[in-house]
């Protein structure tokens, strides 16, 4: 089987580890704090900080913009749950919006129809790498004082006119989880040029102390630091980071012109504007002979590492059915999302699938993956 994903850890990363355990100094120190300014310097903001998950760092910013329980944020149903999870773990509202069908991104359009006297904040998701409509999502917040925060998890190194996601809202989350364009098993990373929440998020992910350390505690706040054993995977993937989200793009435009020959297949549409990561490449089948899951299984049976990730949206969950059984919902008055219908994400949740487009792919297998699809199409 071909698969879907590679992790690349090197011996640089061994090494980088045994380093670590070798010093005796294994917790957030100063491997952590080399990571973050790699990181920041690589993304284009002023600041960054490490943090234990991708999770773990949307619900650190989330937290220092100040979401409160009944607060309502904006955000797209078709991502991983954890996109929605991190506005719902401290009480707020997930209200979810259709995205656009061709990059699977949430709708601009949409979202200011959305907007109550409730909504504090936009949490655009830059789905499988391709970023959102930043420029026009950033109008909405400014003519509406809302905050914005990129959920970036999935798109390291992607760009719009040049600039890297994670430097266009007012803050931003990345993830750096073992199948993502940067990895580190477990990890995640804020990003943000506005120094008062950064000094927030510092505080909040280490238990309120204040960034001086010591044990003098200013707020409620959490253990959501990484590990320099971690933070050492980190430094030495930012020493090829450009050369693999390079590869990946590649990968993904011989793809594109592959299935430009085949109309039942579309890829995920890119503006001329952006460029994207492609933590994953996955298009949309439409064909009246196949459905999408023969397809994955007719894929899979070739010995190509088929998926679809997203079958359900977020609101088609039984997390959200079943939102009246969250501990926020004896406080907090949470919409029936049984009666929420956003039919483009759903749509996209029944026909999309992803094929393997990492880095480590090899001539053979890309050829390989590509015969697979024109025989099941055929």
């Amino acid at each position: 089987m071909i698969p879907f994903t590679k992790p690349i850890v090197e011996d640089e990363e061994i090494q980088a580890v045994k380093r670590v355990l070798e010093s005796g100094m294994l917790a957030e120190g100063k491997v952590a704090h080399e990571f973050e300014k790699l990181f920041s310097a690589y993304v284009g903001t002023k600041y960054a900080t490490v943090t234990s998950s991708g999770t773990t760092a949307l619900t650190t910013a989330l937290e220092a913009m100040g979401i409160q329980p009944g607060d309502e944020v904006i955000t797209t149903p078709f991502t991983f749950i954890a996109s929605a999870n991190s506005i719902a773990i401290l009480g707020g509202i997930p209200v979810f919006v259709d995205v656009k069908p061709d990059s699977y991104n949430i709708d601009p359009d949409l979202i200011e129809a959305a907007i109550t006297k409730k909504t504090r904040a936009i949490m655009p998701v830059h789905i499988f790498g391709m970023p959102c409509d930043m420029k026009r999502i950033m109008e909405i917040a400014e003519d509406h004082d809302l905050l914005v925060i990129e959920d970036a998890c999935q798109a390291h190194g992607a760009e719009i006119d040049g600039r890297r996601v994670g430097s266009l809202g007012h803050t931003a989350c990345f993830s750096f989880y073992a199948t993502k364009n940067i990895l580190t098993g477990e990890g995640g990373m804020i990003t943000t040029d506005d120094e008062e929440l950064y000094n927030r998020m510092l505080m909040i992910k280490n238990h309120g102390r204040g960034k001086e350390g010591g044990y003098s505690h200013f707020q409620i706040g959490y253990n959501n630091r990484m590990m320099d054993i971690v933070a050492a995977i980190g430094v030495e993937q930012m020493k090829r980071v450009s050369s693999l989200v390079k590869k990946r793009r590649q990968n993904a435009k011989e793809y594109d012109r592959f299935l430009a020959d085949f109309e039942a297949v579309r890829p995920q549409k890119q503006d001329p504007a952006f460029k994207s990561g492609y933590h994953l490449y996955v298009p949309r089948l439409y064909s009246d002979k196949l459905s999408r899951d023969e397809m994955v299984s007719a894929l899979r049976n070739a010995g190509v590492g088929a998926r679809a990730v997203y079958v359900l949206p977020c609101h088609k969950q039984d997390t959200y059915l079943n939102i009246q059984k969250w501990r926020w919902a004896k406080f907090v008055d949470y919409p029936d999302y049984s009666k929420v219908n956003l039919p483009i994400s759903e749509d996209l949740g029944a026909r999309h699938f992803d094929i393997p487009v990492h880095p480590s792919l090899t001539k053979e297998e890309k050829e390989t993956i590509q015969e697979a699809i024109k025989t099941v199409l055929s």
